[in-house]
């Protein structure tokens, strides 16, 4: 087996995130209230005392072709990727903690039994991916990373009346516990024509009723207005989800939950360019977890010194 190494391409057809396209959205609107009385919801419930939010990052380190006895060269990627949680306690002295990092790299390709290390400290684990086109090696390392975010959850082991926030789509962690999906910015906006009005009308901590969103999965949803986000319509606006297994009686529970604490949580536009709906502990999380992924330089130097080994 043979690889070389190439720096990381920018324009090396970066898919984006691997969730695919929703082509066709299908509601419910008659669940936590009729259709009908659809307005905005006003806080009503006390802020959970703990707040547990999980994110994580990944960074493309660099390309690869692996030949492998005579065959045409099979492309690869070695990337850099980590997840954590960041705890927040909201008692008279709030304060965060980060109690649960992991960090891992990975060679993805077609190939069996690609890995390559980069220097003493630095592998990059085999991860075999059925096709080897860019946009499916690009799905696997964000499949892997989900997969870690998975497990760096569950370790956070959130008790009752804890509120479990994952950054991003509930997609796959739906089986976690008192766990709410956080989506920040909006590819497409679902509630029909009628209803968009609504939006405009939520002040900072309202939120719309909840609602099912059916598209290649199904779950609960809500959308919710954070303070500090100017004055458009859609501006301070995030999506919650919550699993479709839940009773409503929970999901309502979650979305209250939600509703008390986020608000308290929002990034200010002097801090970080994505305010309001960058929390800044998840920003906090995402400077922490970039600072393990290591020095993109001498990686890249290690993993070409690595490529030159015999195999």
């Amino acid at each position: 087996m043979r690889i070389s190494v190439s720096a990381w391409d920018p324009g090396y057809a970066d898919t984006g995130e691997g969730t695919g396209r929703d082509s066709q959205a299908r509601l419910e609107l008659n669940v936590e209230v009729p259709m009908r009385d659809w307005a905005p919801v006003t806080p009503s419930a006390a802020a959970p005392r703990r707040v547990l939010l999980v994110d994580g990052v990944r960074r493309l380190d660099a390309r690869v072709d692996i030949s492998v006895d005579g065959e045409p060269p099979s492309p690869g990627i070695c990337a850099s990727y980590a997840a954590g949680v960041v705890e927040c306690v909201l008692d008279g002295r709030s304060r965060a903690t980060v109690p649960v990092t992991r960090v891992e790299r990975g060679l993805f390709s077609a190939v069996a039994d690609a890995g390559l290390t980069a220097g003493r400290t630095a592998s990059y684990a085999a991860h075999r991916v059925r096709a080897s086109e860019p946009g499916d090696l690009l799905n696997a390392v964000q499949d892997r990373l989900t997969s870690i975010e998975v497990e760096v959850a569950d370790a956070a082991d959130p008790a009752p009346g804890d509120l479990l926030v994952i950054d991003g789509a509930l997609r796959r962690r739906t089986h976690l516990a008192r766990a709410v999906g956080y989506i920040k910015s909006h590819q497409r906006r679902y509630l029909p024509d009628d209803l968009g009005p609504l939006i405009d009308k939520l002040a900072p901590g309202e939120r719309t009723p909840v609602f099912v969103l059916g598209t290649t999965w199904r779950r609960h949803t809500w959308y919710l207005r954070l303070p500090g986000g100017g004055d458009g319509s859609w501006a301070g606006i995030a999506r919650l989800e919550a699993s479709a297994d839940l009773d409503i009686g929970d999901v309502i529970d979650l979305a209250n939950s939600s509703q008390a604490v986020l608000p308290r949580l929002a990034s200010a536009a002097h801090k970080d360019p994505r305010a309001p709906q960058n929390l800044t502990p998840i920003a906090g999380l995402e400077r922490r977890l970039r600072s393990t992924l290591g020095d993109p330089r001498l990686l890249l130097r290690g993993l070409r010194i690595g490529s030159q080994r015999p195999a």
